[in-house]
């Protein structure tokens, strides 16, 4: 059974989306409480508004200022834990990516979350908090994907990023772990899997488990990563990608060197 977490106040952002949703629901159903951030409007999230335990704030958070303006937003009633899930990913080969779109997820995957960290860390040194921090990476943050580099890229610098601070901050009692999910049945990754044969053929020989990871499945980790259960890890990334980083990505690909 997943650990209940009454009491803790969590800060996410990427609220809205594919993976978003399903976890903010999770960890409602668990007890917390949600302060969700998102560029989206409200209107994305109208089903979790109904919920007691939740609030939205629409933000940019690639957007400096943004984060500083959030952190006045919640000072009264400070969140004990951030799980940084916004990111974003834009497909092809890294020579015929935009210099624009190159630093749209370098902007979002990792600037912003070094900005949100610094502050809110900063925040809970100041009232004396041992906050915790999950943020969310991916698979490819060390095995390479075709067609996504800046993004694999953006994930392994948060890679450094929670190791840095878990060994900076264990003093404080403060922790910082990844999660790292495989292909999950949400978005692109879903729409390629269902819609073009080439992917499907090519995610399938990547994934040894041989199916799609359920958002649900990235939720409960995040869950873990929340609760006490986790309470002696800092710096440390649970993998739940299926078996996706074990293996060559196309096996034929190897033969031929």
């Amino acid at each position: 059974m997943m650990q209940p977490l009454e009491g803790k106040v969590i800060l996410l952002t990427g609220v809205s989306g594919g993976i978003g949703k399903p976890v903010t629901n999770l960890l409602l159903k668990l007890g917390a409480q949600v302060i969700g951030v998102d560029i989206a409007n409200p209107d994305s999230v109208t089903d979790l508004l109904e919920h007691p335990k939740f609030n939205y704030h629409q933000l940019d958070l690639a957007q400096a200022g943004n984060i500083e303006e959030l952190m006045d937003m919640v000072s009264k009633d400070v969140p004990d834990s951030l799980v940084a899930l916004a990111g974003i990913v834009v497909s092809g080969e890294l020579a015929r990516q935009s210099s624009s779109d190159v630093e749209r997820v370098i902007s979002l995957n990792l600037t912003s979350q070094i900005n949100l960290s610094k502050t809110i860390i900063s925040l809970w040194l100041e009232k004396n908090i041992k906050g915790n921090i999950v943020f969310v990476s991916s698979w490819v943050d060390h095995v390479p994907w075709p067609g996504i580099t800046p993004y694999a890229a953006s994930k392994a610098g948060l890679v450094a990023l929670c190791r840095g601070i878990a060994r900076e901050y264990a003093r404080n009692g403060i922790r910082a772990n990844l999660i790292s999910p495989g292909i999950v049945d949400v978005g692109m990754a879903a729409k390629q899997w269902r819609e073009e044969p080439d992917y499907k053929a090519r995610a399938s020989r990547a994934i040894p488990l041989g199916r799609l990871q359920q958002p649900e499945e990235v939720a409960e980790g995040i869950a873990f990563l929340l609760s006490s259960q986790s309470q002696y890890m800092t710096g440390s990334n649970l993998l739940i990608d299926g078996g996706a980083s074990l293996y060559p990505l196309d096996p034929e690909e190897v033969d031929k060197r």
